[in-house]
This record gives C-alpha cells, structure tokens and sequence, in this order.
C-alpha cells in the first residue's frame, strides 16, 4: 500500500534562520559637512566679506574700502514618522514562536533588529532629502523639504558651471575628462582649500574608477588604498572624488569646499534617537521619529555644479 501525501503542503521551517533585515545603502554626507544643531524653524549663516582697496602710501587719511554683512537664511523642515503595530496579529505566523506566553501582548518580540531597520531607513531617507529633495517637483518623502540640487538650481546663476563640454551623457569614455573639467572650474580663492570634495553618486564613481584602472593599464590604485570605501584623491589634484547615495540616478556632481555645505538640524541626535512603546490605550505598539532637516551654502559662487545638457 503506498504512501498518501496529496492533504498535506510541503514543509517549511520557518524558525530555522533568525528575522533578518535587508541591506540598505546609507548616507554619509552628514559626517563631511558643517553641522548647525539647534535649529528650530530657521537660523542664519553669518557671512563677512570686504571690498579691499590699497592705496599708495602717503600722510593723511583717505577712507575707502566696505566691511560687508550679508546672511543667508539656513531653514529646517520637520519630519516624522508615525507607525503602529498590532501585536495579536504576529499570533497567527510563525512570530508567535518568539512571543511570551499569554495574551496580553505588551512586548515586540523583535525590538533590536526592528530598531536597526529603522535606523538604516531614516539615515538613507535623510541622505536623500538632503540631495534631491524638492517641495516643489518631489514625489514621496522627497517633497518634504529641498535639498543641495534644489539649492543649486535656484541659484543657477551664482553657482560656477562644471559642464564646460556641453556633455549630454556621462559614458566610460568621458568620465575621466568631465572630472578633469570640474577640478579646473574649481574658483581661484579656494582651489589651495584642504576640504574640497567633488560629489557623485555610486554609479558615477564606479564609472570614473574602471575608466582610470583602464587608462592606467591596470596600474591604477585607487580608494582600497586610500582608507575609505568610494573615495579617491582625484589624481593630481587635491580634491577628493566621494560617492553618496543622495546623488544616485541624478547625473550630477557637486563639488566644493566640505564647510561650504550646512546641514541644519534641531538635535543631531533625533537621527539616533525612536521612541518604541506600548500603547495600552491602543493596545498596540507604536513606533516614533522626529526630526528636523534643512541644508544650504554658505556661498554659492564656490560651489561647482555639473548638469547634462
């Protein structure tokens, strides 16, 4: 007599691995620019310029010359996230496993790794907003505040022009000179500076690296030996080549002084900090994040912008 199988599903051993959370690209422009905290709704970046005019050396006093004050305004969006969980539902999966006996559930069963993901997801959506968010054209959490391109574009006229080919696409083939042409756009009064960065997305500086260890005929030894993942001295110069995921998908590259970018924030540690606990009222659990975000430069005429024609 054989063997009947045809009322049973096949086998699954849900509880043989542990919850794992997907891998995320985070950001890290925030660790390379200027941070101003405290930031409520809006602040100042103070800015002191001078018209400097030399005379000939003579008795008398001849006053010429302008101390110049200007500001340019460093405002913040508030963000949040609300999110709520309904612990009796994980009783009817696999997760019941790893839930305390009795049904007053009042515990997330997997509060560490829940927290980890969030984490991971807040730091790259804020890497995000920080590049590519627009209020104006955003979609999603990108329309939430404006970001460094927003900034960039309204400025068109301050910022210095790093396409001077009149690129239309960025290939293999014209990387290496596109980099090339925004290192010597870079304006005369800041070119010795020790923090110049020129910003790209992955893609884009996986794209420039291949195109030097080519050029170089394999010879090429760039960020494995350089201490940092995705950053390279640019050859010959002294500005460093940085991918961000804030500039993934966009075709753009920023570049200018580190301290010329500001990042404005109430608490930088509201990007570290969730609130995760029992609603005995709801009788859920729920899941809290705040925080304020806001970027601008400090001045527009050193920052070099590449965008396609």
């Amino acid at each position: 007599m054989s063997l009947n199988v045809a009322g049973l599903t096949t086998y699954t051993d849900e509880l043989k691995m542990e919850l794992i959370r997907k891998s995320v690209l985070e950001g890290r422009t925030t660790s390379l620019i200027t941070i101003q905290p405290d930031v409520k709704s809006s602040a100042s970046i103070n800015i002191i310029d001078s018209d400097l005019v030399m005379q000939a050396g003579a008795c008398g006093w001849n006053e010429d010359g302008t101390t110049i004050l200007t500001q340019r305004d460093l405002s913040v969006c508030p963000l949040k996230i609300n999110e709520s969980i309904c612990l009796d539902t994980l009783e009817q999966y696999y997760t019941q496993k790893m839930m305390n006996a009795g049904s007053y559930n009042t515990e997330m069963p997997f509060e560490q790794i829940f927290t980890e993901e969030k984490a991971a997801k807040v730091n790259a959506t804020i890497e995000d907003i920080i590049w590519k968010g627009n209020t104006s054209t955003g979609v999603g959490n990108l329309a939430l505040c404006d970001g460094f391109l927003k900034v960039i574009d309204d400025e068109a006229g301050n910022v210095v022009t790093g396409n001077t080919s009149s690129a239309t696409a960025i290939t293999a083939s014209n990387i290496i000179d596109l980099v090339d042409d925004m290192v010597a756009a870079i304006p005369t009064d800041i070119i010795n500076s020790d923090d110049l960065h020129l910003f790209v997305g992955y893609e884009t500086y996986r794209l420039y690296a291949k195109a030097l260890r080519d050029a170089n005929l394999f010879a090429y030894s760039g960020a494995e030996n350089q201490g940092q993942d995705f950053s390279q001295m640019i050859p010959g110069t002294n500005c460093r080549l940085i991918a961000i995921r804030g500039l993934n998908g966009t075709n753009r590259m920023v570049l200018s002084k580190a301290s010329n970018l500001y990042f404005g924030t109430d608490l930088l540690n509201d990007f570290e900090s969730f609130s995760l606990w029992y609603s005995q009222d709801n009788d859920e659990i729920r899941f809290l994040f705040k925080g304020k975000v806001g970027v601008n430069f400090a001045f527009p005429g050193f920052v070099v912008d590449f965008t396609l024609v």
